[in-house]
């Protein structure tokens, strides 16, 4: 029998074009499917901190960030993240210690000095002095003075604590009271609030879905 030869002539180019085709396809649905993830994940993850009892605005620190930012890639990918230091003990529960201690605002303290949360280190940046109250047998306070009126001070009925007061009995002048303003503890345990982990390894499961439902060849 003879010898038969054949090859495949194709255009210049074809190969390269045909390749690099199917590489975009699939840039933009890997990039398309951890979109899809990082979205889910940052909803339902939020949607899950309010639930667990926590602000809107706290649970606005829940971040998901794809890469690349712009374009696609075969090789996308997503950071999860929260921008608040402590975030991470409300997902696991546990014992924060003090360093000797903790100290906690009380019930008739504000709640916030502007838009950040009441601590006492913000409260003499912000607003004055503190000073310590030691109780025998009981947990130590700190305690500023507030600023009252005369009648306030002859019946004893100071009113409701404010920043305002606050200041005004920090600046010294008129009547004041001191009023107690946080309360220190050794340690405070804290449970579990919230299941950002579980709702990550979910949607990280279904990329290969996701992947698929990008999946167009236009």
């Amino acid at each position: 029998m003879a010898k038969l030869g054949f090859r495949m002539i194709t255009p210049t180019g074809a190969i390269e074009r045909a390749m690099q085709r199917n590489l975009s396809i699939m840039a933009n649905a890997a990039t398309g499917a951890m979109n899809q993830a990082a979205t889910n994940i940052k909803k339902e993850g939020r949607t899950d901190i309010v639930s667990g009892g926590f602000s809107r605005r706290f649970a606005n620190s829940f971040r998901a960030n794809v890469y690349p930012k712009s374009g696609v890639s075969v090789g996308a990918a997503a950071l999860i993240f929260d921008t608040v230091k402590y975030f991470d003990i409300f997902e696991t529960g546990g014992t924060v210690h003090g360093k000797p201690m903790l100290w906690l605002p009380l019930p008739s303290a504000p709640k916030k000095i502007g838009r950040q949360r009441m601590t006492p280190a913000l409260y003499v940046k912000q607003i004055g002095p503190l000073f310590p109250i030691n109780r025998v047998g009981k947990a130590p306070l700190l305690a500023a003075n507030i600023g009252i009126s005369a009648r306030q001070r002859a019946t004893g009925n100071i009113g409701k604590i404010t920043n305002a007061k606050l200041r005004k009995g920090a600046a010294g002048a008129g009547p004041k009271q001191a009023v107690p303003l946080f309360v220190g503890v050794d340690d405070v345990t804290l449970k579990k609030r919230f299941n950002l982990r579980r709702i990550t390894a979910a949607h990280a499961a279904k990329l290969g879905a996701y992947f698929a439902e990008n999946l167009k060849d236009d």
